[in-house]
């Protein structure tokens, strides 16, 4: 296209006019006839060699094999190993062929009214419930409570064959006497609208333990109760639990163990704090010590890759001087 516009031209047509019956404007013609020369450049924020090898290092250590990324990137960061992003850890991996990409679909912002409670300063005592099926076919069900913004699992009571009001309240009271007492202040119960949830006996008990109405999602929208839905995927689906549970104290037995487990992993929505350390006021020192040794990190790969520079300029200039000796 380039090399007909150009004989057109220099048949006497326009510029413009050659441009125009191919459809392109004259800006993009002299651009494509004069192409710049293309510039390698290096980025100065590059990880450095030792990053890249203690990013490797840190995720094939026997500790760190079939977790997630996030614990290798928390676990780097505590242990003073590495200071670079969680996309920088992915990227890292990534190259090496460690991690395996899932595209996940994305959901619209549907309105979650409770969004709003938490956003005016309330805490929200969520609970559900859930059912396990042991080898003989006896259903367990599985009732987790947990508070609000702090994603901390208070408890998880259980239930043989159904879940009557009478189990869930004891698992509420149960969670709320593990509740630290200056949550108490503004908090306000949510749930879905379950039969055991929308019980009077329930709704009666659980608003005379916290002396405040007792808060509901919308009727089949469980992504108002996102929180408590997730804490129920991941107690099935965890990577420590069970394949099968013989009998029902096995399920009890995971139950009892999985609080330990989840309020003591990092989780994406509290970046990547624990909920332990969420509910204990040590997220924002966390955040902050991570955030300055990331600058700490990019500090030093910016003075290595002006080093770099210095040098390659140092030696071009020594390659290019020609030194002339004079015979005698």
């Amino acid at each position: 296209m380039v090399q007909a516009i150009k004989e057109s031209i220099s048949q006497g047509l326009a510029q413009k006019r050659a441009c125009e019956i191919f459809g392109i404007v004259p800006r993009k013609f002299r651009r494509w006839a004069n192409p710049k020369p293309v510039v390698k450049r290096t980025a100065w924020n590059k990880l450095l060699p030792a990053e890249r090898e203690a990013i490797i290092d840190t995720a094939f250590a026997p500790d760190s094999l079939g977790k997630p990324l996030s614990h290798i990137f928390v676990h780097g960061h505590d242990a003073d190993k590495f200071h670079v992003s969680l996309s920088s850890v992915y990227n890292v991996l990534k190259s090496e062929h460690v991690v395996r990409h899932i595209a996940r679909n994305k959901r619209g912002n549907g309105y979650v009214s409770a969004h709003t409670l938490l956003e005016q300063g309330f805490s929200l005592l969520c609970y559900d419930a859930t059912r396990f099926v042991t080898d003989s076919g006896v259903p367990v069900w599985a009732l987790p409570v947990m508070i609000l913004p702090h994603r901390y699992l208070l408890h998880i009571g259980h239930s043989v064959n159904s879940v009557a009001s009478a189990d869930l309240t004891r698992s509420v009271k149960e969670a709320l006497a593990l509740l630290p007492e200056h949550l108490f202040d503004k908090l306000i119960a949510h749930s879905d609208r379950g039969s055991a949830m929308k019980a009077a006996y329930t709704k009666s008990v659980v608003k005379e333990l916290l002396n405040a109405p007792v808060h509901y999602g919308r009727p089949h929208t469980p992504d108002d109760e996102s929180w408590i839905e997730a804490i129920i995927k991941t107690l099935k689906y965890h990577r420590d639990a069970p394949l099968s549970f013989p009998m029902v104290d096995d399920v009890v037995r995971w139950l009892s163990l999985f609080t330990d487990i989840y309020n003591n992993e990092p989780h994406s929505s509290l970046k990547y704090v624990t909920p332990d350390q969420a509910l204990a006021g040590k997220m924002e020192a966390i955040l902050s010590k991570r955030k300055s040794n990331l600058l700490q990190a990019r500090n030093l790969r910016l003075l290595n890759y002006k080093t770099a520079i210095s040098k390659s300029l140092t030696t071009a200039s020594k390659a290019d001087t020609i030194v002339v000796s004079t015979p005698t």
